[in-house]
């Protein structure tokens, strides 16, 4: 069994951390052979999809010692066939570029009968992580999508404060919080918008962000396990996992109307982040934290995906969202709160 991952370069990658390696420790306890490519080594050569690929040998030994000596032996390049991997994980970063574009459009030519796609291509393009969550106006706070700094001054005139954040970021990158009397805004709006050239997210600031923010794991649109994350000291962007998370009976109702959605779009993993009763955004393109949170709690969420996908085909959903139920996720460790 040969599973590949198509994630950023690999030395850029925390060895201590990243769920793309958690992935390939699971991949490689279980027999299979591990590849990793690049999304701009991926080419359609014959009408099939291939990727210039290197099989790697990971350490084996724990996420913190790895972090201090190399965590991979790397083979030579070769060209491997995508279509005859047992399952293809698409992680790169943001931003969906015209690289990662094309990378999407050469998974389309693999057949997700005989591959599993994690996550499906044509789903990771219709999917925005900042604007996906906009389909669903009743879980969502105040938002604005503009590249107007009028629009955006007009916002903040409604909210008084707001968090300003780039339609294509991840990780908390170039996360802006604006106050309308804040001296410096002018500049930060032309910071933001690149001078009115480029759409920005701006939100109602939430003040339960104190509190911490809760990022939701979601595997074939059902809740597995949830963590709460903080800010650090002088920051109000959000830090890493820091402690497991009880669902409230809101975050059940989030996830009923997301969940059947994913499905549909082939999006098997997903982590939703919700921060009091809001729903704010939708991480579908490299779902981070789950290996963090592994190690912080002793779960096997990296191993428990790969099983679930190289046991199951995709779940099929139609189209329409159900009503929110208050039916129990499957998994034990997400346990409940009335809140």
């Amino acid at each position: 069994m040969r599973i590949a991952f198509v994630t950023d370069p690999l030395d850029s990658l925390d060895p201590a951390t990243d769920t793309s390696i958690g992935l390939m420790h699971a991949a490689q306890q279980r027999g299979a052979e591990v590849w990793a490519t690049e999304a701009h080594l991926l080419e359609a050569v014959g009408h099939r999809p291939r990727a210039r690929a290197r099989r790697l040998r990971l350490a084996e030994h724990g996420p913190e010692p790895a972090a201090a000596r190399p965590w991979y032996r790397a083979g030579e390049p070769q060209n491997v066939r995508l279509d005859e991997m047992a399952a293809v994980f698409m992680r790169t970063e943001p931003p969906v570029d015209g690289t990662y574009l094309a990378a999407a459009f050469v998974l389309d030519l693999v057949d997700p009968d005989r591959t599993a796609l994690v996550n499906d291509p044509r789903g990771l393009r219709l999917c925005s992580e900042h604007l996906f969550p906009l389909r669903f106006p009743d879980l969502t706070p105040p938002t604005t999508v503009t590249a107007d700094p009028a629009a955006v001054r007009a916002f903040l005139r409604s909210h008084g404060t707001a968090v300003l954040k780039p339609v294509d970021g991840y990780a908390g990158r170039g996360v802006l919080r604006l106050d309308e009397h804040d001296p410096n805004l002018a500049s930060l709006l032309e910071l933001g918008t690149r001078n009115g050239t480029r759409a920005v997210v701006a939100q109602a600031f939430l003040p339960e962000v104190a509190d911490g923010n809760k990022r939701i794991f979601l595997v074939d649109g059902e809740p597995v396990a949830a963590v709460h994350r903080y800010p650090a000291d002088g920051d109000f962007r959000i830090g890493p996992p820091g402690a497991e998370a009880a669902l409230t009976a809101r975050d059940r109702q989030i996830c009923a109307r997301i969940g059947p959605e994913l499905r549909r779009l082939g999006l098997r993993t997903a982590g939703l982040d919700v921060i009091g009763r809001h729903l704010i955004e939708v991480n579908v393109t490299s779902p981070g934290a789950l290996r963090k949170a592994d190690t912080l709690l002793g779960w096997s969420l990296c191993a428990d995906l790969l099983d679930t996908v190289l046991r199951t085909p995709c779940p099929k959903e139609p189209p329409t969202c159900p009503s929110p139920s208050p039916a129990p996720p499957s998994s034990a460790r997400c346990s409940s709160s009335s809140a």
